[in-house]
Protein backbone atom coordinates (compact mmCIF):
# COMPACT_ATOMS: atom_id res chain seq x y z
CA UNK A 1 0.00 0.00 0.00
CA UNK A 2 0.84 3.18 -0.55
CA UNK A 3 0.76 6.02 2.25
CA UNK A 4 0.20 9.01 0.69
CA UNK A 5 0.75 12.39 2.44
CA UNK A 6 -2.00 15.03 1.78
CA UNK A 7 -1.16 18.65 2.68
CA UNK A 8 -4.22 20.66 3.33
CA UNK A 9 -4.07 23.97 2.67
CA UNK A 10 -4.63 26.33 4.62
CA UNK A 11 -5.70 30.49 4.09
CA UNK A 12 -3.94 33.10 6.44
CA UNK A 13 -6.22 35.73 7.85
CA UNK A 14 -3.63 38.29 7.05
CA UNK A 15 -2.33 37.68 3.67
CA UNK A 16 -5.11 35.48 2.28
CA UNK A 17 -2.42 33.54 0.93
CA UNK A 18 -3.05 29.70 0.66
CA UNK A 19 -0.42 28.01 2.29
CA UNK A 20 0.43 24.32 3.72
CA UNK A 21 -0.22 23.72 7.10
CA UNK A 22 3.51 23.16 7.74
CA UNK A 23 3.63 27.44 7.04
CA UNK A 24 1.76 28.11 9.99
CA UNK A 25 2.54 27.58 13.69
CA UNK A 26 0.30 24.57 15.60
CA UNK A 27 -1.87 25.55 18.85
CA UNK A 28 -0.30 23.32 21.87
CA UNK A 29 -3.94 23.21 23.22
CA UNK A 30 -6.21 22.38 20.15
CA UNK A 31 -3.81 21.05 17.47
CA UNK A 32 -4.52 23.23 14.99
CA UNK A 33 -3.04 25.13 12.80
CA UNK A 34 -3.36 29.14 13.79
CA UNK A 35 -4.95 31.87 11.67
CA UNK A 36 -1.61 33.64 10.56
CA UNK A 37 0.98 31.76 8.37
CA UNK A 38 4.87 31.97 10.61
CA UNK A 39 5.92 35.13 8.23
CA UNK A 40 2.57 37.38 9.25
CA UNK A 41 2.91 36.00 12.77
CA UNK A 42 7.00 37.21 13.05
CA UNK A 43 6.02 40.97 11.23
CA UNK A 44 2.63 41.23 13.46
CA UNK A 45 4.61 40.56 16.74
CA UNK A 46 7.56 42.58 15.87
CA UNK A 47 5.37 45.23 14.79
CA UNK A 48 3.38 45.05 18.18
CA UNK A 49 6.42 44.87 19.93
CA UNK A 50 8.30 48.27 18.52
CA UNK A 51 4.86 50.02 19.11
CA UNK A 52 4.38 48.74 23.20
CA UNK A 53 7.96 50.25 23.80
CA UNK A 54 7.23 53.82 22.00
CA UNK A 55 4.01 53.64 23.79
CA UNK A 56 5.38 52.93 27.23
CA UNK A 57 8.02 55.39 26.53
CA UNK A 58 5.53 57.74 25.55
CA UNK A 59 2.29 57.52 28.30
CA UNK A 60 4.73 57.27 31.33
CA UNK A 61 3.66 59.59 33.83
CA UNK A 62 5.22 59.85 36.89
CA UNK A 63 2.74 59.76 40.34
CA UNK A 64 5.04 61.82 42.35
CA UNK A 65 6.44 65.11 41.04
CA UNK A 66 10.15 65.11 39.80
CA UNK A 67 12.52 67.06 41.90
CA UNK A 68 15.15 68.08 38.92
CA UNK A 69 12.45 69.02 37.31
CA UNK A 70 10.71 71.62 39.20
CA UNK A 71 11.34 75.39 37.78
CA UNK A 72 9.79 76.77 41.22
CA UNK A 73 13.13 77.17 43.87
CA UNK A 74 11.12 77.08 46.99
CA UNK A 75 8.94 74.27 46.03
CA UNK A 76 12.01 72.40 45.04
CA UNK A 77 13.52 72.86 48.27
CA UNK A 78 10.56 71.66 50.16
CA UNK A 79 10.09 68.62 47.96
CA UNK A 80 14.12 68.36 49.12
CA UNK A 81 13.83 68.81 52.75
CA UNK A 82 10.49 66.49 52.59
CA UNK A 83 12.56 63.57 50.61
CA UNK A 84 15.42 64.16 53.20
CA UNK A 85 12.30 63.58 56.12
CA UNK A 86 11.41 60.38 55.12
CA UNK A 87 14.78 58.78 54.66
CA UNK A 88 15.97 60.11 57.81
CA UNK A 89 12.21 58.75 59.00
CA UNK A 90 12.85 55.19 56.94
CA UNK A 91 16.22 54.85 58.75
CA UNK A 92 15.44 55.41 62.72
CA UNK A 93 12.46 52.94 61.92
CA UNK A 94 14.94 50.29 60.57
CA UNK A 95 17.44 51.18 63.51
CA UNK A 96 14.78 51.05 65.78
CA UNK A 97 13.47 47.45 64.47
CA UNK A 98 16.96 46.11 65.33
CA UNK A 99 17.03 47.63 68.48
CA UNK A 100 14.04 45.79 69.68
CA UNK A 101 15.07 42.39 67.84
CA UNK A 102 18.31 42.78 69.77
CA UNK A 103 16.95 43.19 73.30
CA UNK A 104 14.25 40.42 72.27
CA UNK A 105 17.09 38.16 71.67
CA UNK A 106 18.90 39.47 74.80
CA UNK A 107 15.92 38.49 77.23
CA UNK A 108 15.16 36.06 75.65
CA UNK A 109 18.55 33.98 76.05
CA UNK A 110 17.95 35.17 79.53
CA UNK A 111 15.04 33.84 80.75
CA UNK A 112 15.97 30.49 79.27
CA UNK A 113 18.38 29.66 82.56
CA UNK A 114 21.26 27.55 82.77
CA UNK A 115 24.49 28.66 82.36
CA UNK A 116 26.01 31.65 80.81
CA UNK A 117 29.18 32.32 79.08
CA UNK A 118 31.18 34.65 76.90
CA UNK A 119 32.19 34.60 73.21
CA UNK A 120 35.04 36.70 72.37
CA UNK A 121 32.86 37.97 69.59
CA UNK A 122 33.28 42.41 68.95
CA UNK A 123 31.19 43.99 66.67
CA UNK A 124 32.43 46.85 64.47
CA UNK A 125 31.65 49.20 67.09
CA UNK A 126 34.24 47.62 69.13
CA UNK A 127 31.65 46.71 71.84
CA UNK A 128 32.17 43.00 73.08
CA UNK A 129 29.08 40.69 72.37
CA UNK A 130 28.15 38.48 74.61
CA UNK A 131 25.74 35.61 74.60
CA UNK A 132 23.58 33.80 76.90
CA UNK A 133 22.73 30.35 77.00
Amino acid sequence: MKSSKVQTLCVCGCCKRSLPASAFYINKKTGLPGNYCKECRKTVSRNHRKNEKRSLACDRESNYPVITSTENPTLRRELILHALETVAASIERKRRKVRESEFEYESGSESQSGSVFELGLESKSGSKLELAD
